[in-house]
């Protein structure tokens, strides 16, 4: 591992794997500090951060021309994003400051998921087709033009599955328009318009890498299991890691390469979402970010993979010369799985005894950020996870599958988490009522991973 003291890094909204790469970066004898972008920790990323790694929180200081004129007199040896709500602001910042970040010409191609698949097109990448709509009168038009169900409807500029709606009928579209357009989103933004895109057919992988001067290496590869949700974003169920060597990993690899290439991303981490369509590779979004909440750094270290923020501390304190010196895709030394919980209603969890079976599964590493009795759930139509993420990890790919299986056995009859419906609840509160006169009911917090919104 690259160590060198003194490294003084500028982290913008540290939420989710902001965590890990502070983490990371003060292993390797960097200081860091921190800075807001928003006035306030934006509520779903409130319950993750944790000020005490940093050297100093400068806290909000303003617009990037307000903060850089109040940064301290030091000089920063990098600024970069903890989270998807900090890429554009850390972007801004080290560019004034003449440090290495990602193209500025491309700024909004990373950003609006509009203009980043016009940017594909252009750069005649394969991506899907799509309009810019500010009216359902308008969707219905291009969903009749397009003449292919499903569809899929998502704000520009928001993060993760936010908005995000599959559309099999007009009657989604509908649904769907309401529901975002004209409306607040997930980074705080307004959703003046919406974006509808033909629906990527195919299996669906994730793609992690980090940048240097232009240069790519692929941290880690996914193929991930999702359910469709209707009149929602897909769930995601499990993700398994890629073969790197595969051939369908080379050309996963090589198209992501050619697609983060074209948005502009030369320095730093990115994110990228795939569907492998008859005509290939195709880009659903990437974010100049590391991937969310799901860097279980010990789990990783069993499975001898270097986590996506190990791989970005490298970069950011190695010497120039000795970045990317090792091959730029990893090694998979083990079969490697991420499980995520599926709650088919919401409600709250009455009790935790179940997890207790999830040890005897051979390939069972860690159950990460768990829940615990009293947590609220909301019924899975999203990429939001809640429940904690499960680390299986064997020398045998058979055995995870079978234990993937065993999980979703176990879940699907109640054996894990036990969840007592929201109606149960509300009929409980109603006939205690009169016993506790105007007393307000105790609130419970919310334990999410929020991997998307990172």
């Amino acid at each position: 591992m690259a160590s060198l003291s003194g490294k003084l890094i500028l982290i913008v909204d540290g939420y989710s794997t902001g965590r890990e790469l502070v983490r990371e970066l003060n292993q390797r004898g960097a200081v860091c500090i921190h800075l807001r972008s928003t006035q306030q920790i934006p509520q779903l990323a409130a319950p993750c951060f944790d000020v005490t790694p940093y050297a100093a929180d400068l806290g909000y200081l303003g617009t990037e021309d307000q903060a850089l004129a109040q940064l301290p007199p030091v000089r920063f040896d990098a600024v970069v994003a903890g989270s998807e709500w900090g890429v554009t602001f850390a972007e801004s910042l080290a560019l004034a400051l003449g440090l290495p970040t990602n193209r500025s010409d491309t700024l909004s191609a990373r950003r609006n998921k509009f203009d980043m698949i016009n940017q594909l097109h252009a750069h005649r990448l394969h991506a899907a087709r799509q309009a810019r709509i500010v009216s359902a009168a308008q969707a219905h038009a291009w969903a009749h033009s397009h003449g292919r169900w499903p569809v899929v409807i998502k704000p520009l500029l928001s993060a993760g599955s936010d908005g995000v709606v599959i559309c099999y009928d007009h009657a989604d579209i509908d649904r769907a328009v309401h529901a975002a357009l004209y409306r607040d989103n997930l980074l705080g933004g307004f959703n003046d318009s919406l974006v509808i895109q033909s629906y990527l057919r195919g299996p669906q992988f994730i793609v992690n890498t980090v940048s240097a001067n232009g240069r790519h290496r692929v941290t880690d590869a996914w193929h991930v299991h999702c359910r469709n949700v209707c009149g929602g974003s897909p769930a995601m169920c499990s993700m398994t890691l890629l073969d790197p060597d595969a051939e369908l990993s080379v050309a996963l690899f090589d198209y992501t390469k050619r697609a983060i290439s074209a948005l502009g991303i030369e320095n730093g981490p990115a994110h990228s979402e795939l569907r492998l369509t008859e005509a290939g590779p195709a880009l659903i979004e990437t974010g100049a970010r590391l991937m969310g909440g799901m860097m279980d750094a010990p789990s990783y270290a069993v499975a001898g993979l270097p986590t996506q923020a190990s791989c970005f501390a490298d970069r950011l304190v190695a010497r120039a010369d000795n970045v990317f010196a090792e091959r730029d895709v990893y090694e998979r030394r083990r079969h490697f799985a991420k499980v995520f919980f599926v709650f088919n209603d919401g409600g709250y969890v009455a009790s935790t005894d179940g997890l207790r079976r999830l040890a005897k599964l051979p390939s069972f590493h860690a159950h990460y950020r768990r829940l615990e009795r009293g947590a609220r759930v909301w019924r899975t139509s999203d990429s939001l996870f809640c429940g904690g993420v499960v680390y299986l990890i064997h020398d045998d790919p058979v055995q995870i599958r079978m234990d993937i299986a065993q999980f979703r056995a176990w879940e699907d009859a109640g054996a894990l988490y036990a969840i007592e419906p929201e109606s149960a609840r509300a009929s409980a509160a109603s006939e205690a009522a009169p016993e506790r006169g105007n007393r307000p009911e105790r609130k419970v917090a919310l334990a999410t991973e929020a991997d998307r919104a990172s």
